[in-house]
């Protein structure tokens, strides 16, 4: 029982309200985006790519939020500011390793080889890459603007 416990106050300390909303709209507003685009392309029904992106959702949203926990202990750490290098780097170490869980469920879902599921994540992630950082920089100005206390607030 000691170590649900713990494991329980773990993934409390990682869900901050914060966190989860940042992780919600990330993925809410790149699932349309997915599900559209993979549908026209590959000329598959909407519920194919919609489900697709709807696992691939799940396990980003529970990637983003451990993700950003640690990635903002280094910002704080190190004193690291908001810049445009540090928001490349942010979305090179989120996507890349994202794309070791997404690569089986394209596989599978949309019936192609492990190596076809590879180029395409690889694909999707570049575009994703430009979306994260769009996002991100978006995201930072809002929550700065609207929310100033925010940040620290989750830090502690």
């Amino acid at each position: 029982m000691h170590i649900i416990q713990v494991i329980i106050e773990y993934l409390k300390m990682l869900i901050s309200k914060r966190r989860l909303i940042h992780a919600i709209s990330y993925e809410g507003i790149l699932l349309v985006i997915i599900a559209i685009a993979l549908s026209f392309i590959f000329d598959m029904p909407m519920d194919v790519t919609g489900t697709l992106g709807v696992f691939m959702a799940v396990v980003s949203v529970f990637w983003n939020m451990i993700f950003n926990h640690y990635f903002e202990k280094i910002e704080h750490k190190y004193n690291w500011e908001r810049t445009i290098p540090v928001r490349i780097l942010h979305a090179i170490g989120f996507e890349g390793g994202l794309l070791i869980a997404t690569v089986p469920m394209i596989a599978y879902m949309l019936q192609m080889s492990v190596i076809d599921a590879l180029i395409l994540d690889i694909g999707l992630t570049l575009c994703i890459l430009v979306y994260t950082f769009i996002f991100q920089w978006c995201y930072d100005h809002i929550e700065d603007k609207f929310f100033p206390d925010a940040k620290a607030a989750s830090l502690h």
